[in-house]
């Protein structure tokens, strides 16, 4: 007699088949983090970018109000914020903004789920960055945080296709928050490298999101091992779905392979609760 298939064959099966249409990828905020890229980056290209979209523009106008950027006075046009806060952190929130409607549900569990990686993204993008600036890798910041924000995107695709099964009658209720997070840490990795490489994004993004939790990793992938420390800083500190608050940061192989210290890893830390106010 066969098993009945459980929740992850389920998934898997439609993941690998393709029956569900994956998650849709905003263009802009990666075409704008391309313009800021460029040697000669035009401010003008810019707020023109982000004002074709009314709804990219108010919800940009809203993080740059944020805590985690507030100044004296209020922020109201994208000129204005890109004066205010430079064209490459104006670029980093257009990014998230462009981002973040992929993560809605009207399941409690699936949004929870959705609402914590969402968080935990948001940190981790952040908390690369900082990583790429403190580590002597300027010049790949912007990539640092593009490549953190996405680097779980298995699970919003796992997440997604869970709400269609429901939806569509496939399973008859949402799976338990154990079984959900069960099928997340299987098959993340695997499914993330797939999607990033269906929306037509850079190999190396691809390959943070399929390799940032494999024990051996390659050493001299600069980006890769940024991603993987500013993922364990926000497991460390519960950031997300995960939680690891005995791992040692400093300890780590990473922290060792981009050469920083105890106090250097406290900042991070630090850094990655400023980050939570934004997401």
């Amino acid at each position: 007699m066969s098993r009945e298939p459980s929740f992850v064959d389920i998934l898997d099966y439609c993941l690998q088949k393709k029956k569900i249409s994956p998650p849709v990828f905003n263009r802009t905020g990666l075409q704008v983090q391309q313009e800021v890229a460029r040697e000669e980056a035009d401010p003008r290209v810019i707020e023109q970018l982000i004002t074709y979209d009314p709804t990219l523009t108010s919800q940009i106008l809203r993080i740059a109000n944020s805590a985690f950027f507030k100044g004296l006075s209020e922020i109201t046009t994208i000129r204005n914020a890109i004066m205010r806060l430079g064209m490459k952190e104006i670029a980093n929130i257009a990014l998230l903004a462009s981002q973040k409607s992929n993560f809605t549900s009207r399941y409690r569990t699936i949004r929870a789920a959705m609402q914590s990686l969402w968080v935990h993204s948001v940190a981790c993008a952040i908390g690369a960055q900082w990583i790429a600036l403190n580590c002597g890798m300027k010049s790949r910041a912007q990539e640092a945080f593009t490549a953190g924000l996405l680097h779980d995107m298995g699970k919003l695709y796992i997440l997604i296709i869970t709400e269609a099964l429901k939806r569509r009658g496939n399973i008859r209720q949402v799976p338990s928050e154990m079984i959900l997070h069960e099928a997340l840490n299987r098959l993340h990795t695997r499914y993330g490298h797939e999607l990033l490489t269906l929306w037509n994004l850079p190999e190396e993004y691809a390959v943070i999101a399929r390799d940032h939790h494999q024990e051996e990793f390659d050493e001299t992938d600069t980006l890769l091992v940024i991603v993987r420390l500013a993922d364990l800083a926000c497991n460390r500190q519960g950031i997300g779905l995960l939680a690891d608050s005995d791992l040692i940061l400093a300890a780590t192989p990473e922290a060792e392979c981009l050469g920083l210290s105890e106090i250097k890893m406290a900042e991070l830390e630090i850094r990655l609760e400023d980050a939570v106010s934004l997401s």
